[in-house]
């Protein structure tokens, strides 16, 4: 069958125009589908990928994609480069991060500088440092009430 559109080439496509009102059937050469700008080629391999199987359970890809579900373990090597693919599209990010709310980070940050401060607190008091250590104090009760202040922000 030659092509409909240059009556040239031998057609090996179908290729389907939509208007509002028909849709006409054409049969095109790979030429005529080139200067058409339609890539038949990326197709055909999007095709044969969806039909790639499991080698343990027989699944395929397409049947995978319908459902959501793989049929075994070995699913995972079968289909691994496609669903590198569809994991990064689900979780951009490879490494887990966690989560924590600033104010929580905040109190931590300050509990941990109330424990240095006590220590030193310790230290100045051993040594006979008062005015140093009710320096010390006041600092350690600043600190305590901004800790309550985040914690009824809560």
């Amino acid at each position: 069958m030659k092509c409909d559109l240059c009556g040239k080439n031998e057609a090996k496509y179908k290729y389907y125009e939509v208007d509002s009102n028909s849709i006409r059937e054409l049969n095109i050469c790979d030429e005529c589908a080139q200067r058409k700008g339609i890539d038949f080629a990326s197709r055909k391999v999007q095709v044969e990928q969806e039909n790639i199987e499991c080698h343990g359970c027989g699944l395929s890809f397409k049947e995978f994609k319908e459902n959501n579900l793989l049929g075994c373990p070995e699913c995972y090597n079968s289909f691994r480069s496609k669903l590198k693919i569809i994991f990064k599209q689900m979780h951009p990010d490879t490494t887990h991060t966690g989560k924590e709310l600033i104010k929580d980070a905040r109190v931590l940050n300050m509990k941990k500088e109330i424990r240095e401060l006590q220590q030193q607190l310790q230290n100045y008091v051993e040594k006979e440092k008062y005015e140093e250590a009710v320096q010390i104090r006041d600092k350690i009760e600043k600190c305590q009430l901004e800790i309550k202040s985040l914690k009824e922000k809560e």
